[in-house]
């Protein structure tokens, strides 16, 4: 694996309450640095490809020192691994993930899985300084990194034949998500961003900060309504406006310095301010989504889908000028069916 030693940018880290215990996400991006022997299964991964990296473990783990060493079981038909136009999955070996808090003063994430073609995969995210978690149960070290931390080893793919190694450019911790995301700015849509600043795998096209793309997640249950969602990868203090429709565009469009896929009759559900690039909504003693969208005329019943995206101001006059892009970018979106 390849050993990076850089700064890193902390989009969000804060200890909290699981709404959803039990299950944790676990999502790592980057960019496929060496893609020798990719035959078989792996056939069009090249260099310089998105990677996007995606697991969920249950919780609790098994302490192996406890405090400072737990284990974890990940949900086998969760992992999957995206690499420009392939996506392989586990074949049904047992992955695992460790997590280390101040373990010799490392904290960090260790993860080993069977992909398809019978190729290991080794995944490895750790700060040598043991700053960046405050326990090994992940539900209490929600958060986003970015930027390659301290001490970060990348993701690889090995077995007779291949050798595919990632270098790493973020990863995050989450509580399951809400909704479907859809309307990538990464490259793999059917338009393109227009100054071809694509993002990172999964997120929006690429803002003037180089923060890979502004990711919109949803989380929280829809019955009674209590999804918030959440846009991260912003600038650190943009005017963020979440935005609903009610149908899905044919192909995305130009909309600023990224795409649109949300069309149809668009709602402006809330108006935000970012903090260090993260904003979300509704909050405190903001309306749900659903009463919101009702007082806005469009009432949210059973069985109905709406799409989201929020675009959010990228004011930079020299990195995606009109008229290809203009003062704001937007993130993927999300549908939710309610």
């Amino acid at each position: 694996m390849l050993k990076r030693c850089l700064s890193a940018s902390l989009f969000f880290l804060a200890s909290t309450t699981p709404l959803f215990a039990g299950t944790v996400r676990f999502e790592a991006w980057g960019t496929v640095a060496s893609a020798s022997g990719a035959t078989g299964a792996y056939t069009g991964v090249a260099v310089g490809q998105n990677a996007h990296l995606l697991f969920e473990v249950t919780t609790p783990g098994t302490d192996v020192n406890p405090g400072h060493v737990t284990n974890f079981a990940i949900i086998p038909s969760s992992l999957a691994m995206t690499m420009g136009p392939v996506t392989v999955v586990n074949i049904g070996a047992t992955p695992s993930a460790t997590m280390r808090n101040q373990d010799f003063s490392v904290d960090g994430v260790i993860a080993s899985a069977t992909l398809t073609g019978s190729k290991n995969l080794g995944f490895s995210f750790s700060d040598v300084n043991g700053s960046m978690f405050s326990s090994t149960d992940p539900e209490q070290n929600l958060g986003s990194w970015s930027g390659n931390f301290y001490s970060v080893f990348g993701f690889t793919i090995s077995g007779t034949g291949t050798f595919i190694d990632i270098d790493f450019s973020a990863f995050e911790l989450s509580l399951p998500h809400t909704g479907t995301p859809l309307c990538f700015g990464d490259g793999t849509q059917a338009s393109a961003c227009p100054c071809s600043n694509a993002g990172i795998a999964g997120h929006g096209c690429e803002n003037s900060i180089g923060s890979g793309g502004a990711l919109l997640s949803g989380l929280g249950s829809l019955t009674p309504d209590a999804l918030v969602l959440t846009s991260s990868g912003e600038l650190p203090n943009a005017s963020s406006v979440f935005l609903q429709g009610n149908q899905l565009l044919a192909a995305p469009v130009i909309f600023g310095d990224g795409l649109r896929c949300t069309g149809g009759v668009l709602k402006r559900l809330y108006v935000k301010s970012a903090s260090g690039g993260v904003v979300s909504a509704p909050a405190a003693g903001d309306p749900s989504i659903s009463a919101r969208s009702a007082a806005l005329g469009d009432t949210l019943t059973s069985g109905t889908t709406r799409w989201y995206q929020v675009y959010y101001r990228d004011p930079n006059p020299g990195f995606c000028p009109a008229p290809q892009g203009s003062t704001w970018n937007v993130t993927n979106a999300i549908a939710i069916d309610w």
